[in-house]
């Protein structure tokens, strides 16, 4: 497993991601792109509210210094690097 964050990240292209911003919104969606300020594109992307959808959006474009934490599918990554 990697010790950078932003590796983990590009590992994660094309997989679920669950994201927190500073004002407290989730997005939840597939990793499309991440660059290395960690600016992304999720594709698919819902807005919830204590875990339930309350918006869906087809892509959306969220900055890196609006965001608080970025939670990945890791049993997918993990599954991935193993074949």
């Amino acid at each position: 497993m990697e010790n950078q964050p932003i590796k983990i990240l590009q590992k994660a292209t094309n997989n679920l991601v669950l994201i927190k911003l500073k004002d407290g919104k989730e997005y939840r969606g597939r990793l499309k792109e991440i660059d290395m300020y960690m600016n992304l594109v999720l594709e698919g992307a819902e807005e919830l509210m204590e875990g339930n959808p309350t918006a869906k959006f087809g892509e959306v474009l969220i900055r890196g210094n609006n965001i608080l934490y970025i939670k990945p599918d890791l049993t997918q990554i993990i599954w991935e690097n193993k074949e």
